[in-house]
């Protein structure tokens, strides 16, 4: 197996892992989302598989205060630019969307 074959496994694995719901938590694929560090040209959206797959990771957060909002979701970077957080219903990431932008400058 050569390095980069290696590598590619790994990054494979990580990313199932990284995207498996556990009971409890918000789902990826189908869950919706934001950019919250593009404010200005994000708005919530379902989550498709093909967003997943351009994920480098994502992290639950099972009562984290995004915005002052307690709330469980997913923090799902993109980039050091890009961090989406996916909510279970569009309900709550839109009220999580409109405290980001009433906190904005």
């Amino acid at each position: 197996m050569t390095l980069r074959t290696a590598i590619a496994c790994l990054l494979a694995l990580l990313t199932l892992c990284a995207t498996t719901a556990l009971a409890g938590e918000v789902p990826i694929v189908g869950g919706y989302g934001f950019d919250w560090l593009q404010p200005t040209t994000t708005a919530c959206r379902k989550i498709t598989a093909a967003d997943r797959d351009r994920f480098q990771s994502c992290t639950f957060q099972a009562s984290g205060h995004a915005f002052g909002l307690t709330s469980s979701y997913q923090v799902c970077n993109r980039s050091a630019h890009s961090q989406v957080l996916i909510y279970a219903s569009p309900t709550l990431c839109q009220e999580a969307y409109d405290t980001m932008q009433s906190n904005g400058p």
